[in-house]
């Protein structure tokens, strides 16, 4: 009978409405910024040095030599850390032929897009609601940069703020990214150079969620990752942002148990030579 299927139309309208009001809630509690400044800390990749806690120039000047990591303390809060990775989880997405077992990038919908547009297999992009939120962190992120380490638009980005070229989409970025890559038992990311002006990796699992994992590093007088073990490996608590220069082998370490799930974008100012369409191919270590 029709009033049936009025009602059952009704019920349709008011659950969907009630799904809508959930997620709207859900990303809605996350503030598009919150303290007004953040704890900032400056780890020399080169730990033997004797003066390296006495570095004399300016942090971009760090990040530009490949000298050393920045970490920006909780950049991501445990809410959203939490909220990301259970959604990321939930889907179960497929790697795609560029990556190694145990291996998942899956890439925001507009880093999805230019991998299309290249021919670049792509795994199905983040859900629309993640999606926003690591857009909302990363332009928290970008806010950082350009408040509090003004060096880092002065040197990498022509005098440029971060939050400016992030606004008006005249950021490049790396191929698929940004993304959040996910590892699993014997996951990992072979020792390689992002080759833009710098890199943004934040974990999003805490360091207690899984056995090896975290990011290792070689410093500039390094004979290389082919002669030498890394010169440190980072793990830093959930929400944590590490920043770091492209000039900087580094490597995601296997991850033996657990899962690990770490949100990244490495990215430089687009110009004339090198356009935002520009992609390239992934190239997943052992290329230096």
């Amino acid at each position: 009978p029709q009033w049936v299927s009025s009602i059952f139309l009704s019920l349709f309208v008011l659950l969907h409405a009630a799904a809508t009001a959930v997620s709207a809630f859900s990303l809605s509690s996350f503030p598009s910024l919150l303290p007004s400044t953040y704890t900032i800390h400056e780890v020399p990749i080169d730990q033997s040095s004797p003066d390296n806690t006495q570095s004399t120039t300016s942090i971009g000047e760090q990040i530009k030599n490949g000298e050393s990591i920045i970490q920006i303390e909780d950049i991501v809060t445990p809410d959203e850390c939490k909220y990301i990775i259970e959604d990321v989880l939930r889907h179960d997405a497929e790697p795609t032929t560029l990556e190694k077992p145990g291996l998942v990038r899956l890439p925001t919908r507009a880093a999805a897009e230019r991998a299309s547009a290249a021919n670049i297999p792509c795994a199905a992009p983040l859900s629309a609601d993640v999606d926003n939120l690591l857009h909302v962190i990363l332009k928290r992120t970008a806010s950082v940069m350009t408040e509090q380490i003004p060096s880092i638009s002065e040197l990498l980005f022509d005098g440029e703020s971060v939050c400016r070229l992030l606004d008006t989409e005249r950021l490049k970025f790396s191929s698929r990214e940004p993304a959040i890559n996910i590892y699993t038992p014997g996951g990992e990311f072979l020792a390689h150079k992002d080759a833009q002006a710098i890199t943004v990796l934040i974990p999003l699992s805490c360091p207690e969620q899984f056995q090896g994992g975290g990011t290792s590093f070689w410093s500039q007088d390094s004979r290389g990752h082919r002669v030498e073990d890394p010169t440190i490996i980072l793990k830093p608590s959930a929400g944590t942002a590490m920043l770091f220069g492209g000039c900087v082998t580094h490597a995601g370490v296997s991850v033996e148990e657990g899962t690990r799930v770490v949100f990244v974008a490495s990215f430089s100012c687009a110009t004339e030579v090198s356009p935002v369409i520009m992609e390239h191919r992934d190239i997943y270590g052992d290329s230096l």
